[in-house]
């Protein structure tokens, strides 16, 4: 630190800006610093000029014109005119941001202004170098994906995800066949997180604008095959970028960006972004807030085996009635078979017709399953008998070509190998005639008698992340995720005119989507799973797949983060009767959490779940801690991977019993320790609220 340098400070966090080029010298928090840079940066302009497309406007290379405080010293305007490039050339305009401070999160806009010769590719904002581990040298990337969450060692080991001919340093990041991965909206915040704190970078309010994210390690690998970092003269530390991409021109401002310094393990960063959030949609079908399973049956594939008619459906939905399932979503009911012929759904005549479809939609509704229909909206088929009909709603890239990725691929080896797969070209949902036509569809789910839909793919487009077409009446270069909740209401208001109940379903929604979505199907079976998910969203609706016979582990899970049960045997090729031990041991744990569906359904999670496995002092990572909405105990939930019976301490346990699936007995218990056997699950709840409910 220097005389020079302009500090922002609160009881939360410092924020040190060197006065001279404007770039972030430092961030400090309570646990100390977060951010040391030699090489403070804030911004970087991708400036393309002279056909050198690697042109930069970076903040280091600047000299500040004109700065300004802002609320009584807690912010400050920077302005910088003249702006010099890599390659040396002085740029005619004026960039400005604008930082404050408030409780520990520091707020940042960008605007800049050039000649009219002078090109903006793309912003990097905030552009932060130096940030760095903690005493114990670990720092970590966490993030949402899918409904769900992942966690990336960045120090001391940095995985890098980055073709490295196309980049100087490792870095994590999206690649260009997968772009929408590290990105918002799918993935609305980044963690940079430490043992006991950590910095949270996102939006400062929800946006489905285009950012990406990318965490670089510089100076780079001391050991490449070791993955660690350094050079032997700069220590190891990493720069967290979040990318825009402005529609084009020579002016623009950027998303406004927050940079959140929080105290605690990531949990804590989660609650930081949490602050951020719009509430969630509150469906209209009250069978989601009561606990259930589901079934997902494929009845045919694009490669046309009628594997089920719609008769067999029909005995299919009285199994799942018997068995006590209480949902059953049908997957490759229409025409071209699962994913097939998209965008259109229609009944399969192979397989019975409309009214095949009908009969056994009404006996599902007869036997009270609720049966949702399968659908995919995102694409259409290139070639195929629709491509004519949609080509002038697909989204483009900057060259005018269509986006493109492969299709389905199923069960052939011509398939498998990519010999005769067809093309998905991702649509744009930005037209009104387009939405339209699919809330027609979901109208006519309703009057069929279908539960509801369920949206497949639902969570990004393809490699589509902005639109440039110039007849979609929308600015080339749009979001493509600018229209999604438009999409989702508009085949909501259409099924919900024709009936009182009808559940539109997301595969894998981001957070965002949870804004519109009913609920979220997704497949979690990882032993790292992380419940982002669940935590960000206390009470949605969120089902995940079991395909084993005995899966025991699979419906613990569910059990610890409040998912339903999706029963899915032969990778949902068969029925109730293929599994009858993950049936039955589901509808135990359904049993017991319906006597406690407060806590286990639509309760919230504790950060903490005050578990750890005797003579353990690392938290317990298979328990959970809820609480029911309307306050009260807690009661926890315990489980394990291991092949032995296992002992676990329960903090503040107090005067508890244990609850085992399958068992009416409610145990004591004792010195505030349990026994959980391989395979099972056990609920620990207050001894007065098994006694109220008269369990003891």
């Amino acid at each position: 630190m220097t005389s020079a340098d302009i500090t922002l400070t609160d009881a939360r966090a410092t924020v040190r800006i060197d006065s001279a080029t404007g770039g972030v010298v430092a961030i400090d928090g309570p646990h100390g610093a977060l951010v040391t840079a030699a090489s403070p940066g804030l911004f970087v302009l991708e400036v393309p000029r002279g056909g050198d497309r690697t042109v930069v406007v970076e903040t280091r290379s600047q000299r500040v014109a004109q700065t300004r405080t802002l609320a009584d010293g807690r912010g400050v305007e920077l302005v910088w005119r003249d702006l010099v490039t890599s390659a040396g050339e002085h740029l005619g305009g004026t960039a400005t941001a604008t930082l404050l401070l408030r409780d520990g999160r520091l707020d940042a806009t960008f605007r800049a202004e050039f000649d009219d010769d002078v090109l903006v590719e793309a912003v990097r904002f905030p552009s932060l170098p130096g940030v760095v581990a903690a005493g114990d040298g670990r720092l970590e990337l966490v993030r949402a994906e899918y409904t769900q969450g992942s966690r990336h060692e960045l120090l001391p080991r940095f995985e890098s995800t980055a073709p490295y001919w196309g980049t100087i340093f490792p870095d994590y990041a999206s690649g260009n066949l997968r772009p929408e991965v590290v990105c918002n909206p799918t993935s609305p915040f980044l963690l940079l997180a430490r043992e006991r704190d950590g910095l949270a970078v996102m939006p400062t309010t929800p946006t489905t604008e285009f950012i990406g994210w990318r965490a670089s390690l510089e100076p780079g690998y001391a050991d490449s095959l070791l993955r660690t970092g350094g050079d032997g003269v700069h220590p190891a530390t990493v720069t967290v970028d979040a990318i825009q991409v402005p529609a084009g021109g020579s002016s623009f401002d950027s998303v406004p960006m927050t940079v959140a310094v929080y105290s605690g393990d990531w949990l804590a960063g989660l609650e930081a972004y949490r602050l951020t959030q719009n509430p969630r949609r509150r469906p209209r079908a009250a069978w989601l807030d009561t606990p259930h399973s589901w079934l997902q049956v494929q009845l045919m594939s694009t490669e046309g085996e009628a594997r089920y008619d719609f008769a067999a459906l029909a005995e299919i939905v009285d199994e799942c009635a018997d068995a006590g399932i209480g949902a059953l979503q049908i997957v490759g009911w229409n025409e071209g078979g699962q994913d097939g012929l998209v965008p259109v759904h229609r009944p399969s005549e192979r397989l019975g017709g409309e009214a095949g479809l009908v009969a056994a939609l009404d006996r599902a509704r007869e036997r009270g399953v609720r049966a949702v229909l399968y659908t995919k909206y995102q694409w259409v088929e290139k070639p195929g008998p629709y491509w004519e009909e949609f080509a002038d709603s697909v989204c483009l890239d900057e060259q005018g070509q269509p986006y493109a990725q492969p299709g389905p691929v199923y069960h052939s080896a011509r398939k498998r190998y990519g010999m005769s797969t067809p093309w998905y070209v991702p649509l744009c949902f930005s037209s009104p005639a387009l939405r339209a036509r699919f809330a027609a569809e979901a109208a006519q789910m309703a009057r069929w008698g279908a539960a509801g839909l369920l949206n497949d793919e639902s969570l990004y487009h393809g490699r589509a992340l902005l639109c440039f077409a110039t007849n979609h009446g929308h600015e080339p270069g749009a979001s493509t995720f600018t229209w999604d909740a438009e999409f989702v209401s508009a085949l909501q208001e259409a099924a919900l005119a024709e009936t009182d109940e009808f559940v539109v379903a997301a595969e894998g929604a981001f957070d965002g989507q949870f804004e519109f979505y009913d609920a979220s199907y997704i497949r979690s079976a990882s032993p790292r799973h992380l419940p982002i998910g669940r935590r960000l969203r206390p009470g949605a609706a969120i089902s995940t797949a079991l395909i084993g016979f005995d899966d025991r582990s699979m419906v613990n899970q569910c059990l610890l983060y409040g998912y339903a049960a999706s029963i899915e045997p032969f990778h949902f090729k068969g029925r109730p009767s293929d599994a009858p031990l993950t049936v039955a041991y589901t509808g135990q744990v359904d049993d017991l959490r319906r006597r406690l569906a407060e806590w286990l359904w639509t309760g919230v999670l504790d950060p903490d779940a005050g578990v750890r496995a005797v003579g353990e002092t690392a938290p317990h990572p298979h328990a959970a801690r809820w609480r029911a909405t309307a306050g009260g105990p807690a009661v926890v939930v315990v489980t394990h991977l291991d092949e032995a019976e296992r002992e676990f301490e329960i903090a503040d346990a107090g005067d508890a019993v244990v609850l085992r699936p399958g068992s009416d007995a409610a145990e004591r218990v004792e010195a505030g320790r349990v026994t959980v056997r391989p395979g099972d699950a056990v609920v620990i709840a207050p001894a007065a609220l098994a006694r109220e409910r008269g369990w003891v």
